[in-house]
């Protein structure tokens, strides 16, 4: 799996906007910056679990420190567009595989 991802920018709309708000109370304020923050901090990628809406994991800190898990997926018709289907505060297996990763 690569270390990194063509991404180009995020979509966003009141979809993703809402299910991050309403499931990830610790996202709902700043979504947007959190993500952008981890994709410009270092960010670590791997394949999402098969059958998931997302494709991919992005793992990474955002400029506080504090790590994240967001599902991605890319938006076919865009390249380089992804779209974030869900993200939380990354949990202790997911800051491990990060840590190894480094």
């Amino acid at each position: 799996m690569p270390r990194e991802l063509f991404i180009a920018e995020w979509q966003w709309d009141d979809n993703n906007l809402r299910h991050l708000a309403e499931r990830h109370p610790e996202l709902a304020r700043r979504p947007r910056r959190i993500v952008r923050q981890v994709w410009q901090t270092e960010p670590r990628y791997r394949q999402n679990k098969a059958g998931r809406a997302a494709t991919h994991q992005m793992i990474g800190p955002d400029y506080g420190g504090s790590l994240w898990t967001f599902c991605i997926m890319e938006v076919f018709t865009d390249p380089g567009l992804w779209r974030v289907v869900t993200g939380w505060a990354a949990e202790q297996p997911e800051i491990q595989w990060y840590r190894r990763q480094r």
